[in-house]
């Protein structure tokens, strides 16, 4: 094998091990050398395909969208920032909605927000950024 690639699939060997310590592992051979692979580190919501979601209710009633998410650190609650109310931006406000508060919807760019409604979404005190 050639030196460069051994090299470069130890260090991934390396850093695969460092990273997914706590992850399910499966071993594959990859060039000739043995790296662990991650498999499932756990279940959720891709980022990506979360903001800009539509956010219905249990009755498939449209109360917002995802404006962004914010990622807890240290076991801190991430949460989803919804835009509520208004027309094209104008009149809306942001809302911190826990995130483990959604549920998958039955479309791909739509996700479920049991029990809510555009009004009592209003109700919550707007998101603000700091800095």
């Amino acid at each position: 094998m050639n030196s460069t690639i051994k090299m470069i699939a130890t260090g991934a060997l390396i850093l695969a091990g460092a990273t997914v310590a706590t992850a399910q592992t499966v071993g594959e051979t990859v060039l000739g050398v043995e790296v662990n692979v991650a498999k499932v580190v756990t279940k959720g919501y891709s980022a990506n395909k979360l903001i800009g979601a539509n956010v219905h209710n249990d009755q498939d009633k449209s109360v917002g969208y995802v404006h962004d998410l914010i990622l807890g650190t240290e076991g801190d609650l991430s949460l989803a920032i919804v835009e509520v109310g208004g027309f094209l931006g104008l009149g809306s406000k942001w809302v911190a909605v826990p995130a483990e508060l959604f549920q998958p919807g039955h479309k791909d760019n739509i996700v479920i927000l049991p029990k809510a409604t555009a009004e009592e979404l209003k109700k919550i005190p707007a998101f603000k950024y700091k800095g």
